[in-house]
């Protein structure tokens, strides 16, 4: 969901602009960072992403126009992801464990083994699943050291910085509250002490259960030797 959409989830980061704001070179860096296709046998196969266009995803080569609206720079960020069925991944890997298995003819493989046919079919598969693309949009504010995107996905974000770091330069952090207080103006010392504070149950402890109350296994129930007496008399 972007940025123009009735509904979305922005997440804030902190992050000082460049020193210097050359907008033709910051345009070739980011064109240097768009999204390729992952190539097979080149990098992480599971993941790819990059820099798009926030107005057109399938646009990768960027100019100054393209990127920066007054003092905002304005992004679009894609993150394509391949996944493998687990059930489907199970059943490849019994298939070829069975096959190596009749050629030996032995009836059990070694845990090593079983690790590297394992590797092997998830990369066979990752090879040949069809990516899941996601689009997100980033918002830099170069005036106030702000950056927004919209999205939640830990993976993205993930990426998403690291992306950040090598094109700019820069590390964006992500502006969680314990931070945030830095950064509205507090006088010094009421920021130690928001650094001083330590973490607290809002929740309260369990209440011990009563004592009275009964806990399996039951204890056996002694016999009263006044009443084995009286039975034994009669």
């Amino acid at each position: 969901m972007g940025l123009l959409s009735a509904s979305t989830s922005v997440v804030r980061f902190v992050a000082a602009k460049p020193a210097r704001v050359e907008r033709d070179a910051i345009a070739r860096a980011v064109t240097k960072h768009a999204f390729r296709e992952s190539e097979p046998g080149v990098g992480d196969a599971r993941q790819a992403w990059g820099w798009v266009t926030i107005h057109d995803p399938l646009l990768v080569e960027f100019t100054a126009a393209d990127l920066f609206f007054h003092h905002y720079l304005v992004l679009g960020f894609r993150y394509d992801k391949r996944l493998v069925p687990p059930k489907l991944l199970m059943l490849e890997r019994r298939r070829l464990e069975n096959e190596r298995k009749a050629e030996r003819g032995v009836g059990k493989l070694g845990a090593a083994e079983r690790r590297e046919i394992k590797d092997e079919i998830a990369q066979r598969l990752v090879a040949r699943a069809l990516p899941t693309p996601r689009l997100f949009d980033v918002v830099w504010n170069l005036e106030a050291g702000r950056v927004y995107f919209s999205g939640k996905l830990r993976a993205a974000r993930e990426a998403f910085g690291d992306c950040f770091r090598r094109t700019f330069g820069v590390t964006p952090v992500p502006l969680i509250p314990y931070l945030a207080a830095e950064h509205v103006g507090l006088e010094p010392h009421h920021v130690d002490a928001v650094r001083a504070v330590e973490p607290a149950s809002l929740t309260g402890t369990a209440a011990a259960p009563p004592s009275e109350v009964p806990r399996l296994p039951l204890p056996p129930v002694e016999a009263d030797e006044d009443e084995d007496e009286e039975e034994m008399r009669e």
